[in-house]
């Protein structure tokens, strides 16, 4: 493939490091999953836990420190996001890195581009989730693992590290269990078993060996193994997923990666055998594919690792494709991105701008909360400026072999801006906890305290947004989670002995009650 040149890298980089943090800061945690990855860093914050009783420890520790050195101002969700972009970068450049070892000059840009397509990178690569930081480290050991041949130092150091961090940081066990797998299946075939690629994974694991010992010892000596152990070790099989569960999201969640990686093995498949250089990647789709069976942060972050192969993989294939195959992808791309990107205007048009009407009615139904009029003008101007941009650029893209997979990953780069650009505010009325809890604050007196009955997403979010109030379990103040029948409406039943002061939802989640109430006088 031809090399890109130094100054289309430049352009690459910029334009990858603005997706990966652009809209990272500023708004509130969507989902039940944030909250909960947002616990443990609040609790290790508070010098309530240590940061190996958390369920991934790089990701708490590396978040924490960015709250501590207010790199978003303080802001606990805005400091951790950043962390996640950070690691969504250090995942796009090794993924950079491996297929540049695997295939030469080239292909390095290739593969970070075809990561930035698959479409279920970003969502997970924006949100307050450690997913993020396993992304990165497997990118890391993958690399760890092309390079084992042609860059000996980089990748016995990329190895040790890679493998550290999964089992001292991330998962545990399981990711342990894998990366060996990686390391050790290609070395049965005769292609892989050269003098150089067995040195550097022996030499890789004694480093990992060293390295995961001495925080071993560590974690025994200040006594904190029993806590660690708890979210690291054989307790993590006990929770693994059917495979009907584990990859149901996998066609839409690897698009377009995984077509790619298909025409690659067709491609090769007559020479399959001797067809070194795809080896690791297609034993790494194997053997992350088993270790996608065991759940993630969030419901399909466990497949996350799996699209590093694939984009290794698509690479290979991009410069295979047929020229016909090549123009149909591509074309069905851009057509594709311009009709979402029409919906995407057309659904903001509703929601702002009260047009078409029928639309309007059905999007003010799913958040009534949300006031028209809450984009500013400059994210109208981002968003009209990032579409006239990609439509202009798309008959420009140079017909490189690139050229098919450039239009998903600035496309999906596109949906990314329009959705923070426009959406953000509708989105934070329908989906985020902040709005709900600060209606129901204003019923609170200055100085109350509060018994919550609530699940743990809801408890962090209050502890984070309500903390001038005190909870206590003695308190005639009481916020519960309460249950209304199917086809009901209006308030639901109070606890005998209290009077309901309020009741709220967040409107995309109608379902999850919270119900505030006070004790009645003389009711003890």
């Amino acid at each position: 493939m031809t090399p890109t040149s130094p100054a289309n890298n430049f352009w690459l980089l910029l334009l990858l490091g603005f997706w990966a943090f652009y809209g990272l800061t500023g708004r509130d945690a969507w989902r039940a999953e944030e909250a909960l990855a947002l616990a443990p860093i609040l609790d290790w914050l508070a010098g309530q836990v240590s940061v190996w009783a958390t369920p991934a420890p790089l990701y708490t520790l590396f978040a924490g420190i960015a709250v501590k050195l207010h790199l978003a101002g303080g802001d606990v969700q805005d400091g951790a996001r950043l962390i996640s972009g950070l690691f969504t970068g250090i995942a796009l450049l090794f993924t950079s890195f491996a297929a540049r070892a695997l295939y030469g000059a080239g292909y390095g840009s290739a593969a970070a581009i075809a990561l930035v397509g698959g479409f279920g990178l970003m969502l997970r690569a924006h949100a307050l989730l450690p997913d993020a930081a396993l992304l990165a480290a497997w990118a890391i050991l993958l690399y760890g693992v092309t390079a084992a041949k042609r860059q000996p130092r980089g990748g016995m150091l990329a190895i040790g590290i890679g493998l550290t961090l999964l089992l001292l940081g991330l998962r545990g066990l399981p990711d342990l269990f894998a990366g060996l797998a990686i390391l050790l299946l290609p070395l049965w075939f005769p292609g892989q078993r050269d003098v150089a690629r067995r040195q550097t994974v022996w030499r890789g694991l004694l480093l990992a060996a060293g390295l995961i010992g001495v925080g071993l010892v560590y974690l025994w000596g200040a006594d904190h193994w029993q806590a660690w152990w708890r979210w690291h070790g054989v307790s993590q099989f006990s929770s693994i997923n059917t495979p009907a569960r584990a990859f149901s999201e996998l066609p839409w969640f690897a698009w377009p990666l995984w077509p790619l990686a298909m025409a690659a093995i067709w491609h090769a498949h007559r020479r399959l055998p001797r067809a070194t250089e795809l080896h690791v990647p297609l034993f790494a789709v194997v053997v992350l594919l088993g270790a996608a069976l065991v759940p993630a942060w969030s419901r399909d972050g466990a497949l996350l690792p799996v699209l590093l192969p694939l984009a290794l993989l698509s690479a290979y294939a991009l410069e295979n494709l047929r020229r016909g195959a090549a123009q149909a992808f591509y074309w069905f791309g851009a057509l594709f991105f311009v009709v979402l990107v029409l919906a995407i205007w057309v659904y903001f048009a509703a929601i702002e701008w009260a047009y078409p009407v029928k639309l309007a009615s059905r999007m003010a139904r799913l958040t009534p909360t949300y006031s028209a009029g809450a984009v500013d003008a400059a994210s109208v101007l981002v968003a009209v400026a990032a579409t006239l941009i990609w439509l202009l650029a798309i008959p420009l893209f140079p017909r490189a072999k690139k050229r098919p997979i450039l239009v998903w990953a600035t496309g999906m780069i596109l949906v990314w801006t329009l959705l923070v650009a426009l959406y953000r505010p509708w989105i934070e009325a329908g989906w985020a906890y902040r709005p709900m809890i600060a209606d129901m604050s204003r019923h609170l007196p200055a100085d109350a305290c509060l018994n919550t009955q609530v699940d743990p997403a809801m408890r962090t979010m209050l502890s984070l947004h309500l903390s001038r109030v005190s909870e206590r379990a003695d308190c005639p103040w009481i916020l519960i989670q309460a249950a209304r029948s199917a086809g009901k409406t209006g308030q639901t039943e109070a606890t005998p002995g209290y009077s309901v002061i309020w009741e709220g939802v967040r409107p995309r989640y109608k379902s999850q009650i919270y119900r505030l109430e006070r004790e009645d006088a003389g009711a003890h």
